[in-house]
């Protein structure tokens, strides 16, 4: 659904009243059904007081769990743009479960499908359509991501920071074989730069040393046929890359840098 447009003014701006730590998100991927397991680490912040909400949007709430606590349904709240839940601790998990459609996502903002690969567009405010969260660019978090899907359709499966774990798991009923990967991003990020790519790609590659002799990988993800177009693109990163090593001095933290260039998403 499309909801009315809120005017957001910079002279209302306010801290958020509760801070995201740390986000564990787990993914089955299915263009028709995808399920979301969100478990966020929150803490009030001090400086701002304030009830406890969350943003959403054209989200299907399954479950909602506080502490290992499973809420009742007048515990909390839920509109189709917000999620309150009325008492809370100083300092709690919060366990989400939501399911959204992918292949019906027209307006190709959180997790979509797009020529049979998942992409996700979440600037300036499309993580909202993942889970519920404060998806404000002011929440930084950690964020650590399980992707599951069908192995022949999405062979590839990609996420911020670098992957940690991957594997196969137990054939479904239908005799399919299904795997998964874990990545870790360790820096906080805002969840706008949250992004997920899954599918049949590609990847073109190159190995840059930074500065500090840190050999690290990149790579340009294409849909197959595309590599030839890729040399740009590559070119680009690199020099993007010691530009800011150069002007800033800061260097590449992370042990690869991706770009899917069907739908220009950075992870």
């Amino acid at each position: 659904p499309i909801y009315e447009k809120i005017t957001i003014r910079r002279q209302d701006y306010r801290p958020p009243a509760w801070l995201a730590d740390e986000i564990e998100l787990e993914f089955d991927l299915d263009p028709d059904r995808t399920l979301v397991i969100a478990i966020t680490r929150f803490r009030r912040n001090p400086e701002s007081p304030g009830e406890f909400t969350l943003d959403g949007d054209a989200l299907e709430l399954l479950e909602v769990a506080v502490d290992g606590r499973i809420l009742r349904a007048e515990e909390y709240s839920c509109s189709p743009r917000l999620l309150r839940i009325t008492q809370v601790p100083e300092q709690f998990t919060l366990r989400v479960v939501t399911a959204i459609a992918p292949a019906r996502n027209t307006e190709l903002m959180g997790l979509y499908v797009s020529s049979d690969n998942f992409f996700t567009q979440c600037e300036a405010e499309g993580f909202r359509r993942i889970t519920y969260f404060p998806d404000r660019p002011d929440v930084m978090a950690r964020y650590s991501v399980t992707l599951r899907a069908d192995l022949e359709r999405y062979p590839v499966l990609l996420s911020n920071g670098n992957l940690v774990e991957s594997g196969r798991l137990p054939a479904a009923r239908d005799g399919s074989v299904r795997h998964w990967a874990r990545w870790v991003d360790p820096f906080p990020k805002p969840s706008y730069l949250f992004a997920l790519v899954a599918g049949k790609l590609v990847a073109t590659e190159e190995r840059l040393r930074t500065r500090s002799g840190r050999e690290v990988l990149l790579q340009v993800w294409v849909e197959p046929g595309n590599e030839g177009k890729t040399a740009h693109a590559m070119r680009s990163l690199v020099r993007s890359i010691k530009w800011d090593e150069q002007r800033f001095g800061l260097e590449l933290d992370l042990d690869r840098f991706m770009r899917s260039e069907e739908h220009t998403s950075e992870l």
